[in-house]
């Protein structure tokens, strides 16, 4: 576990061994929050180094993290995730899903049948509402308790909860008409 307290006065002092600390500790949860929301592994390590060059370049700023680091780290991510959509959005492009690595000791066809559930429900999780799939990503997929994911998105605790059972909720619904449909 990591000693927060300590971590964020070194790195304010500017202490290269807690910065690296911070990168170490959290750089693979950064990438993994990121990449859950665009699903480019590229584009996804590009904005996990944005996200540290802001960490650094607030440092400058004296709007260092004051406390809890890793819901600063997410909310920074949060706001470069928005601000990569936003541009994205304005230059458009083609989406390339993630190949099936080659040479794997798998099955080829539960390789399919895995990316194809996969994409499934990604397809699924971009039909909810931005704060339900915030939540969702945050939760589940970051594995996040709910007070952490109402300090990242700054939301009650209650409403994190009420957008997590509406997104389940309307999860559910979306993944069992896929199925429907499928059939």
């Amino acid at each position: 576990m990591i000693d927060e307290a300590s971590l964020l006065q070194r790195a304010r002092e500017r202490d290269p061994s807690a910065l690296a600390a911070i990168y170490d500790a959290y750089a693979p949860k950064i990438y993994a929050y990121i990449y859950r929301h665009i699903r480019d592994p590229h584009r996804a390590e590009d904005l996990t180094s944005i996200v540290f060059l802001k960490m650094l370049e607030s440092l400058n700023k004296n709007n260092f993290a004051r406390d809890r680091l890793q819901a600063w780290l997410y909310r920074i991510a949060h706001n470069v995730i928005i601000d990569d959509v936003r541009y994205q959005q304005r230059r458009p492009t083609q989406a390339l899903y993630d190949t099936i690595e080659m040479g794997s000791e798998d099955d080829p066809a539960i390789l399919a049948d895995k990316r194809i559930k996969e994409k499934v429900i990604w397809d699924a999780i971009q039909q909810l509402t931005e704060d339900q799939k915030n939540v969702i990503i945050l939760r589940f997929g970051e594995g996040l308790t709910a007070p952490q994911v109402a300090k990242i998105l700054n939301k009650t605790e209650e409403a994190v909860r009420a957008l997590q059972r509406r997104g389940l909720s309307n999860l559910r619904k979306i993944l069992s008409q896929a199925q429907f449909d499928a059939t």
